[in-house]
Formats: structure tokens, sequence, C-alpha cells
């Protein structure tokens, strides 16, 4: 039996300013993986990764 990966929703952007990348279900960011290291971290907004609200 194998193991379901968590994916996100479809047709996601990139929320770089300008950047038009369609993320991968399997990118959990907001960003696509060329935006994700420019950003400073104070300008990172907070990924909503919701597979995991509620639990602990």
């Amino acid at each position: 039996m194998s193991k379901k990966l968590k994916t996100s929703a479809n047709d996601r952007k990139c929320a770089f300013l300008g950047c038009k990348q369609i993320l991968s279900i399997y990118n959990h960011e907001i960003y696509c993986h060329v935006h994700r290291d420019r950003m400073a971290e104070s300008q990172k907004l907070k990924t909503p990764y919701h597979h995991f609200v509620g639990t602990k």
C-alpha cells in the first residue's frame, strides 16, 4: 500500500511581484524555487499550510 503524498491546490502562482510561474502541487511554499531564496525573511509572507491546522 502506497503512502499518499500531501498536495496543494492546482494553478497557484508565485507570490513574487510580477512572477507568473505556476507552482507545483507538491510545492507547499507560496514562492517558486527561483524567488524563494531571494526574499528577505522579513518580506516573506506566512505560508498558509492548512494540512496541519489543529493537530499537534
